[in-house]
């Protein structure tokens, strides 16, 4: 494939939809040919960057703390990577461009069906300082998945990526015929961070020569990103934590969105009491939340870590 054909599709809203905020059919149907093509699609400048930026500060300060202390595992083994949410208790932080951005529920709508459930919330940080430090490629997905779109991740960056600070790489078009055969299989000694693996099934690391046989088709990429953009992937893509060589956190926001028609009735997000109102309303857009709200002394940033997409029911 050329350099075009390799590179993400990006979805530049005109400023007639800016002001709308939704998307005429062309940048649909975009958006669309990019999740079903690609496995990915990256929509531009959706987010207030001023939102974005006061995020990042509370976050990186936060990040600190959660690094001094050695109190978040490392994500997929490897000392370069940590699961961080957002602040969810301060009204401050609660952004419906962040939380619940019209055009990317506008796109889930389009790619999973009506109303999709947003039940998932956690972040992504990337230390400083990490040069030589990877993620083996994987999926988030330990278990042999539907081959349709079922659930999609929307990743917002905090800072603008780029290969220096550890922007993911993401090995498009390959969710399209990926299965759970193509992953390594857990064994009874086989770990994982913030999963529950079970013996024979899949663990998130897609084999060797399964990768080295993509990569012959189509090699990897890192995706350079802006701050006010939008990365969306599709659950079965897969993707890597890259290094981050520079001297600043790394820090994107994730927020999961599953079809109406998959059966995963127990996947929550866990939010305070004290903020149902924001999000419960939605800011009235499509979209259906699933969170269980719990008092606010909760340790939100812990119990977001857990969390599985395993369907529930046959």
């Amino acid at each position: 494939m050329g350099s075009v054909q390799d590179a993400p599709r990006l979805i530049v809203a005109t400023p007639d939809e800016l002001k709308a905020g939704t998307y005429d059919s062309g940048n649909i149907q975009a958006a669309l040919e990019a999740l079903h093509q690609d496995g990915f699609a990256v929509l531009k400048g959706v987010v207030d960057v001023a939102h974005v930026e006061h995020l990042n500060e509370y976050m990186s300060k936060e990040a600190d703390e959660l690094v001094r202390n050695n109190s978040k595992p490392f994500n997929q083994g490897v000392n370069s990577n940590i699961l961080q949410a957002p602040p969810l208790n301060d009204p401050a932080f609660q952004y419906n461009d962040v939380f619940f951005n019209s055009f990317v529920i506008q796109v889930m709508n389009a790619y999973l069906g009506y109303k999709p459930i947003h039940n998932f919330i956690t972040g992504n940080n990337a230390l400083p300082h990490t040069a030589g430090l990877r993620q083996p490629v994987h999926k988030d997905i330990i278990f042999y998945h539907p081959q349709c779109p079922f659930y999609v991740i929307a990743n917002i960056p905090l800072c603008d990526f780029s290969k220096t600070n550890g922007a993911t790489e993401f090995w498009l078009g390959s969710h399209a015929h990926t299965t759970g055969h193509e992953q390594v299989l857990a064994t009874p000694d086989s770990t994982l961070t913030n999963g529950r693996l079970r013996v024979g099934e899949p663990t998130c690391n897609v084999l060797d020569d399964v990768i080295e046989q993509r990569r012959a088709i189509r090699p990897p990429i890192q995706p350079i990103c802006q701050k006010g953009d939008i990365m969306l992937r599709d659950l079965r893509t897969w993707h890597a934590g890259m290094p981050n060589e520079s001297d600043q956190y790394r820090i994107m926001l994730a927020l999961g969105y599953q079809a109406q028609w998959y059966p995963n009735h127990t996947l929550r997000s866990k939010l305070p009491l004290s903020q149902g109102n924001f999000f419960m309303k939605h800011a009235g857009q499509p979209v259906e939340v699933r969170a269980d709200l719990l008092p606010d002394d909760s340790d939100f940033g812990k119990l977001n870590d857990i969390f599985s997409f395993r369907q529930t029911s046959k």
